[in-house]
């Protein structure tokens, strides 16, 4: 993909995300009572058994934060974001990581991985745009591989719900309200994919999907 197709004009929310500072510090103020967003982050690569020597393709990198985390486990790490400016960020971050600029839901690669994340943004896009990109992620699997979506999630605790709902639908696009609901289980489904794993974090602020190919 060139850099003036990555240029044109937003067709998703993914689009219009803050961009490096900006993004860096409201992601860190909202995951502060829960232990923090590196903790947070952390318990997600745990739980995804990403390990040394695998190869990871990560979707939609922002700023970095999930790519330092990936390079420090010493896993082959590809990173894709369609914001040059984060992407930038990210490279300052994970120097080790090889990096692309792409829109999520057209990237295409030969090359096959053994984990493919994508971490708080599938809810930026629309869903035609998850299906694509969902499709795309599972084409770069490897034999035995997994999908691994980490996004938010709806605590237990009525009152903490309440509280938590009123800060996405402040913060996030409309498109959050198929993550929340139905953890894309429509969008999985189509892309023919199941969930074979999934864990509530932060509180329940976030939750984590491990996914296996179906077909």
């Amino acid at each position: 993909m060139s850099d003036a197709a990555a240029a044109a004009g937003p067709t998703n929310a993914y689009d219009l995300r803050l961009i490096t500072v900006g993004f860096d510090l409201l992601i860190g103020a909202v995951f502060a009572p829960f232990g923090g967003v590196n903790r947070l982050r952390r318990s997600a690569l745990d739980l995804a058994d990403i390990r040394s020597g695998m190869r990871v393709l990560e979707l939609g990198c922002g700023t970095g934060g999930v790519t330092r985390l990936l390079v420090e486990r010493g896993a082959q790490v590809t990173a894709v974001d369609g914001a040059p400016r984060m992407l930038a960020k990210a490279r300052r971050r994970a120097p080790l990581a090889e990096f692309q600029l792409g829109r999520l839901e057209s990237f295409h690669t030969d090359q096959q991985f053994d984990r493919v994340l994508f971490a708080f943004v599938l809810h930026e896009l629309t869903a035609p745009d998850r299906r694509l990109a969902l499709a795309s992620a599972k084409r770069a699997l490897a034999p035995g591989g997994a999908l691994v979506i980490l996004d938010h999630g709806l605590p237990s605790s009525p009152g903490l719900a309440r509280a938590w709902r009123w800060l996405l639908d402040r913060f996030e696009p409309p498109t959050v309200d198929d993550c929340i609901r139905q953890s894309y289980a429509a969008d999985l489904a189509d892309a023919g994919l199941a969930v074979a794993s999934r864990h509530a974090l932060a509180g329940g602020t976030a939750q984590l999907l491990v996914c296996r190919p179906t077909l």
